[in-house]
């Protein structure tokens, strides 16, 4: 199994949905794991039972909420399933130092640091990787309505005396009104969509995928979006 983190304070959890649903569309087992304090998928994916830790699927897509480690989960999986954890990727959502270290395994293939330039999102994130011991390279995912390189250093310069080694790559996110909308309509209807997200949404979505699954076919990626967007 390989292991994505998407690391810091900012609500991510959207996002990581969307990049489930295209890997699982290509043909990949794939579970979210809701790490974070505030269990957001608690409140906007679907399940009957809800209890402190569990699994749910959500549109072919297992969404764990309220585990610890791995440990737990291969637990879990084992108690009602009768068989052992076996996806192709996990996709953890952290904003907590300890869930970090818990779910930054030897088969993490890929972190992403998700921010705004709001300062508790930045500060709060860095926080999370605060008991790193070893040095880790991190990807920016960055969210404003414009980014400009003062706000790149100002991070740059907050995360000095973190382990931390930035990709020479960043992401930039647009903060576009028709994304919320989506996400909330999304959220309300129980689906995951990307009909009405921003071209330059889509366009990450779609490079995001290409750095975790760097043999993909894109021609099958291409059919897999617009499949997606349809369904929309």
């Amino acid at each position: 199994m390989k292991n994505i983190c998407f690391i810091g304070a900012f609500d991510k959890l959207d996002l990581i949905l969307y990049l489930a649903k295209i890997i699982q569309d290509l043909g990949n087992k794939v579970i979210v794991i809701d790490s974070t304090q505030l269990q957001k998928a608690k409140y906007i994916v679907p399940t009957i039972n809800p209890t402190k830790s569990y699994i749910t699927r959500f549109e072919d897509i297992d969404i764990g909420v309220g585990f610890e480690n791995y440990d737990e989960i291969e637990k879990y999986i084992g108690s009602t399933e009768g068989q052992k954890m076996s996806y192709d990727y996990a996709l953890v959502d952290i904003d907590d130092p300890e869930k970090f270290v818990n779910f930054n395994n030897q088969n993490t293939i890929k972190n992403y640091f998700v921010t705004s330039f709001e300062l508790y999102s930045i500060k709060k994130g860095l926080e999370t990787i605060s008991q790193i011991e070893k040095p880790i390279n991190l990807t920016k995912l960055l969210f404003s309505k414009e980014i400009n390189e003062d706000d790149n250093y100002y991070l740059d310069y907050l995360s000095l005396g973190y382990k931390v080694s930035w990709d020479e790559t960043k992401i930039n996110f647009p903060y576009e009104t028709s994304d919320i909308e989506v996400m909330i309509e999304n959220q309300k209807n129980f689906k995951i969509k990307i009909k009405g997200l921003s071209q330059q949404y889509k366009d990450n979505l779609e490079y995001i995928v290409t750095n975790i699954i760097p043999d993909v076919n894109m021609s099958n990626l291409s059919r897999v979006m617009k499949n997606i967007e349809k369904e929309g």
